[in-house]
C-alpha cells in the first residue's frame, strides 16, 4: 500500500505546480501607461533634420545637464511602453510623409518645425521674395488685425488690412502629439498666395511669433486662411502689425 504513496502524493504536487502555472499564465497582463504620459516623454527626444526637413527620434540626446552624468531621461525613455512608441513613431511618420509630399510639390514659402522646446523656420523658396524669420522675443503692444483658429479637414479664413510687414504668432496649445497645418496668405483676389506649412510635436512653448514681409505685389487688403491637417485640438493663428 506504501508503495503507491510516493507516486499519489507526486501526482497531487504536480497538479498543484500545474494550477499554480495557470495562474500565472492568465494573470492580466501589467498596465500600460496613458499615451499622453509616455508621448511626453519621447516629445524630449524629437529633433529636426533640416537636411531632409523631417522630424526623427533621438534616443541619444541629453535632454538635462545631469543626464550626461547620470542619465535619467534615458532610463524614463527605456520605460516607455512599446505599443505607446509605436503610436508615437507612427504619428511622426504621418507628419514626416506629409511634409514630403509638400516639399515635394514646390508650393510652400515657408515650413515652421516645432519641438518640445525650440522651433526653426527653413524657407520652402529661395527665389520668391517672401521673408519669414523667428522673433527672439515676444512681441508686446502690437495692434492685432486678424485671428483665425485651424480646424481639422475645414478650410476657415478672414479678411483684414496691413501693409507688407508684419508679425505673425501661433499657438499650439491646444493640439494633439503631433500636428501639422497649412495656412495660406495672401491677397483678397487670393493671387500670388504665399503659403505656410505648420507642424511639430506638443510642446513646453506652444506660442511662437514670426516676423513676415510678403511680395510688394500683395496689396493692402489681405486674405489669410488655413486649416488643420494631421491632428486634433485647435492651433491659432493671428497676424499683428
Amino acid at each position: 500500500m506504501k508503495r503507491f504513496l510516493l507516486p499519489t502524493m507526486l501526482g497531487v504536487l504536480s497538479l498543484f505546480a500545474s494550477c499554480s502555472d495557470d495562474n500565472t499564465m492568465f494573470n492580466e497582463p501589467e498596465s500600460i501607461r496613458a499615451y499622453e504620459t509616455d508621448a511626453r516623454i519621447m516629445a524630449q527626444f524629437v529633433e529636426v533634420d533640416k537636411t531632409t526637413g523631417t522630424y526623427v527620434l533621438n534616443q541619444d540626446k541629453k535632454i538635462t545637464t545631469t543626464d550626461y552624468v547620470i542619465n535619467r531621461s534615458q532610463e524614463e525613455f527605456i520605460e516607455v511602453s512599446q505599443i505607446n512608441k509605436d503610436r508615437f513613431l507612427r504619428e511622426m511618420e504621418n507628419v514626416n510623409s506629409q511634409l514630403s509630399v509638400v516639399k515635394r510639390s514646390g508650393l510652400a514659402s515657408a515650413f515652421i518645425y516645432s519641438t518640445q522646446t525650440s522651433d526653426v523656420v527653413i524657407d520652402g523658396d529661395e527665389n520668391d521674395s517672401f521673408i519669414m524669420s523667428r522673433l527672439r522675443k515676444e512681441p508686446y503692444n502690437l495692434n492685432r488685425v486678424a485671428s483665425l483658429t485651424l480646424i481639422e479637414g475645414k478650410n476657415k479664413s478672414t479678411n483684414f488690412f496691413s501693409q507688407s510687414d508684419m508679425i505673425m504668432t501661433v499657438n499650439t496649445g491646444n493640439s494633439s502629439a503631433f500636428y501639422c497645418a497649412q495656412v495660406t496668405l495672401g491677397d483678397q483676389n487670393d493671387e500670388n498666395a504665399e503659403i505656410i506649412f505648420i507642424s511639430g510635436v506638443q510642446s513646453f512653448i506652444p506660442e511662437h511669433s514670426y516676423r513676415l514681409v510678403s511680395p510688394s505685389i500683395v496689396d493692402n487688403n489681405k486674405t489669410i486662411s488655413g486649416m488643420t491637417i494631421i491632428g486634433t485640438g485647435n492651433i491659432s493663428v493671428s497676424i499683428s502689425r
